[in-house]
């Protein structure tokens, strides 16, 4: 296995060292009010040399927060195959509550989330991208869903996976305009258990 050269991991050090003071500006005074110049200023290299590691500021917060997809994977691995969809879908949401509760955390959201309405981006925003792997995932569990009998054959899955996702948005914005006490994982599983079983073929009958 080939070491790093020297330059490749000045360069990680840099890309780590934007990173990290983007986040820290943005944090500290919002997103649409920090320059990637500023970010070079902090950080003390050129702009080319942030351009080389991040197309836009924009870049710097997804990068972090694309780490989440490779969790995503690991849970997946660990569900149980057996079990209903519904349950698979909801075991799926309450990890990640954890994880963004316990890792993410709530300023880099806030963050995410303040850039993604204030920012321009292209219509396939990050955020709701059918190509997250969770997105593909909660595919997987719902086709299997319907074809299994335990989802509602009048609902198509993709007008399943929107409401599920919304659910998770929803539930990520009031946790983040809440005071402590909004218990994000308790209240992720109690509503998304209530729309999931507004899909189950007991519920259309």
């Amino acid at each position: 296995m080939n070491s790093l050269t020297t330059r490749q991991k000045k360069a990680l050090e840099t890309r780590e060292k934007l990173l990290k003071t983007s986040l820290d500006l943005f944090n500290k005074h919002g997103f649409e009010h920090v320059s990637v110049e500023q970010i070079t200023k902090a950080c003390n290299v050129s702009k080319g040399t942030f351009y080389t590691h991040f197309p836009s500021k924009y870049d710097v917060i997804l990068e972090k927060f694309k780490e989440l997809d490779s969790f995503y994977s690991t849970v997946e691995k660990n569900i149980d195959g057996n079990l209903p969809a519904s349950e698979k879908i909801l075991l799926l949401y309450r990890e990640q509550m954890l994880y963004l509760a316990n890792v993410v955390g709530k300023d880099l959201l806030r963050t995410v989330y303040t850039a993604a309405m204030t920012n321009q981006v292209e219509k396939d925003h990050y955020l709701i991208s059918h190509q997250r792997k969770i997105f593909q995932i909660l595919t997987i569990y719902i086709e299997e869903g319907i074809k299994l009998g335990e989802f509602r054959k009048d609902l198509q899955a993709t007008q399943m996976q929107t409401i599920i996702q919304r659910c998770m948005r929803a539930n990520v914005y009031d946790w983040l305009i809440h005071n402590e006490d909004f218990d994000l994982v308790a209240e992720m599983a109690h509503f998304t258990a209530v729309v999931l079983n507004g899909m189950q073929v007991e519920a259309s009958k």
